[in-house]
């Protein structure tokens, strides 16, 4: 019975330490820059990166752009250290997202497959 209990506490321990980086895009992040943007579009791009900013709690995505606001919940597809690949209930999954860690602070969300925006964590 011992080792039973010790051995389920081993694997709660290895879950719970286990770094995922679905659980590094938990909290708010906010828009900085746009990405691979052609030269005469940088300054509009960047305004609007600038005035976007997302929010993960649990598996509910939420995206603000201004004053307007959408909410959904996701499902990871792929997560390792630097990238995590997800889908929206309301897109499906032949419409996955990506988002790569540059480090804990900085996310890049491929928006279109070249094109990204830059994210810093609030």
């Amino acid at each position: 019975m011992k080792r039973l209990v010790a051995a389920a506490c081993l694997a709660v321990l290895a879950i719970g330490c286990k770094s995922s980086g679905a659980k590094k895009l938990e909290g708010s992040w906010r828009g900085i820059k746009a990405t691979n943007v052609a030269p005469e579009q940088v300054s509009a791009a960047n305004l609007f990166a600038s005035t976007m900013e997302l929010e993960f709690h649990g598996e509910q995505v939420s995206v603000h752009v201004g004053g307007d606001k959408q909410s959904g919940h996701f499902r990871v597809v792929q997560d390792d250290k630097s990238h995590v690949v997800l889908y929206t209930d309301q897109d499906g999954p032949s419409d996955p997202q990506t988002f790569t860690f540059k480090d804990d602070h900085t996310i890049d969300w491929a928006v279109d497959g070249a094109r990204g925006i830059e994210f810093q964590k609030e």
